[in-house]
């Protein structure tokens, strides 16, 4: 039996959806009205049910590609007294420091999804204290997040 089979069609049973075929065009108006929402706005209306979900989702894989494909670092990773014309050494050394915060961040939004999806036996104290560590950098390093 294939994968759509098992898992039904929209979440739905199959059985169910024989006997309702009416909610396979309600499903297939809602996913086209989405899909046009996010061509002429950038997100669906499904964003705004869950944001903190949302952002939780995606964040860490945004910050994972800004990690490897940035052009620069904030002027404030790089070690004191180098200027504006740092070293090479200084801008491995800002490079390292400003890795790290991005994936320290990253590593909070991954314990939100995991505190979201109550991911048990999941160590909800350490998932906790990982997710603000991570959400004080990311209100400290707001600015920073370019490429």
């Amino acid at each position: 039996m294939s994968k759509m089979m098992d898992n039904g069609w929209f979440g739905m049973r199959i059985g169910y959806l024989l006997l309702h075929p009416w909610e396979i065009v309600g499903e297939w108006w809602r996913h086209i009205k989405w899909a046009w929402q996010r061509v002429f706005r950038g997100w669906d209306d499904r964003v705004v049910w869950g944001i903190d979900y949302y952002l939780s989702k995606n964040m860490p894989a945004w910050l994972e590609r800004l990690r490897d494909r940035k052009a620069g670092i904030p002027q404030t990773c790089l070690p004191d007294g180098c200027g504006f014309d740092p070293s090479d050494e200084d801008m491995e050394a800002g490079e390292a420091k400003f890795n790290g915060i991005l994936d320290t961040i990253s590593d909070g939004f991954k314990a939100a999804m995991e505190i979201e999806d109550m991911a048990w036996p999941v160590n909800y104290e350490e998932s906790h204290a990982r997710y603000l560590k991570g959400m004080a950098l990311f209100v400290e390093h707001f600015f920073d997040l370019w490429d």
